[in-house]
């Protein structure tokens, strides 16, 4: 118990080797390596773990702790500080909910990629929604992307993309770690994607069909104003909410004109059971069955993965099929694994296509 405490202690200062006029939390270097320090004057042992690759720190004397990494593929990273065995946050870096808890984050740029980047152009605004459920006898809590223009154009109405989080995330993944609301503003201010609403809502709580169908959208439609059919209505999300983009989306073309998968699991590989019910060898033979009828409900079905991803051939293949059958899908491969990076270009991919 007192090394615990100890432990506790290390990390929270951490943060002290950030003085002011010096530049807080890991630093990005040329090469894209990554220097981390921390100072934990009495701790044995100081290590940073970034994504499961575990970089030991050394130290001379009385310095802080430090270690400089292999350089690191551009995308968004989660890391761990580890003291003497103990694992945690910095808390000289800003924190996300993902991996299903509160972890820092280090965020490597890609050369000439700055589609998600804050730029001078016209900003919307991400609001904080709360509306009860009934079903689920609570609170809920979402986010909304308003472009820029919608309080002084009040007779204006906007389409709606619904865009769902993964598993081990949370509402606040697609505006933080997404870069939602950047990659919209850009767009919309360079005549790339029509102004639109993006709705993100926690995904894994109750019926979520029941909620999104009967509770959110209703509520949307309320405080919102939307064009409030079909053709108006997008759903999309990453890895498990993908798979319930399909399960949702494609169960419900009177609801949802247009469909997104980024990085899902159902057609296969890493995770494909959490959707076995909704998989693509269960749910195939009756969309090849009337290929028509499938282009004609759906505007835009869009499929993307990580070329690094273990879910990239199965993907792949499912879409192939779907074409092969005369299913009207855009399907693309990015660099990259099952991450952020990713699924910002094919969000950036997405809304281009869009209520058009």
């Amino acid at each position: 118990m007192r090394q615990f405490i100890l432990s506790i202690a290390l990390l929270l200062s951490v943060a002290a080797f950030a003085q002011p006029g010096m530049r807080r939390g890991p630093v990005i270097n040329g090469d894209l390596s990554v220097t981390f320090r921390a100072q934990a004057p009495q701790a044995r042992e100081v290590a940073v773990d970034i994504c499961g690759k575990v970089y030991p720190m050394t130290r001379e004397g009385d310095r802080p702790w430090q270690v400089t990494t292999d350089p690191l593929e551009p995308g968004f990273h989660y890391y761990f500080l580890v003291v003497d065995g103990f694992r945690a946050s910095d808390p000289a870096s800003p924190h996300f909910y993902g991996t299903g808890t509160d972890a820092s984050a280090i965020d490597i740029p890609e050369a000439g990629v700055d589609f998600y980047l804050d730029k001078d152009v016209p900003r919307g605004d991400v609001r904080l929604v709360r509306y009860w459920s009934p079903s689920l006898k609570t609170w809920r809590t979402a986010w909304v992307y308003v472009p820029a223009g919608y309080d002084t154009h009040p007779e204006r109405r906007y389409p709606v993309l619904y865009l769902q989080h993964g598993g081990g995330e949370d509402e606040t993944g697609w505006t933080k770690q997404g870069r939602t609301g950047a990659i919209l503003d850009n767009l919309i201010a360079e005549g790339k994607a029509v102004p639109m609403l993006v709705v993100m809502d926690y995904g894994q709580a109750g019926d979520f069909a029941k909620i999104l169908l009967e509770e959110t959208i209703p509520t949307i439609d309320k405080r919102f104003r939307t064009v409030a059919n079909a053709k108006h209505r997008a759903m999309a999300g990453l890895s498990f909410g993908g798979g319930q983009s399909w399960s949702i989306g494609l169960k419900h073309p009177e609801v949802f004109s247009s469909i997104g998968i980024f990085s899902s699991g159902m057609f296969g590989g890493v995770g494909a059971g959490a959707y076995a019910p909704f998989s693509v060898e269960s749910q195939l033979p009756e969309l090849l069955a009337d290929p028509k009828a499938f282009n004609a409900a759906h505007d835009v079905f869009y499929m993307s993965c990580g070329t690094g991803d273990p879910r990239i051939e199965h993907t792949r293949k499912a879409a192939e099929a779907l074409k092969a059958a005369g299913a009207k899908v855009h399907f693309t491969a990015w660099p990259g694994g099952h991450e952020w990076q990713p699924w910002r270009k094919s969000l950036h991919e997405f809304v281009q296509l869009l209520f058009r």
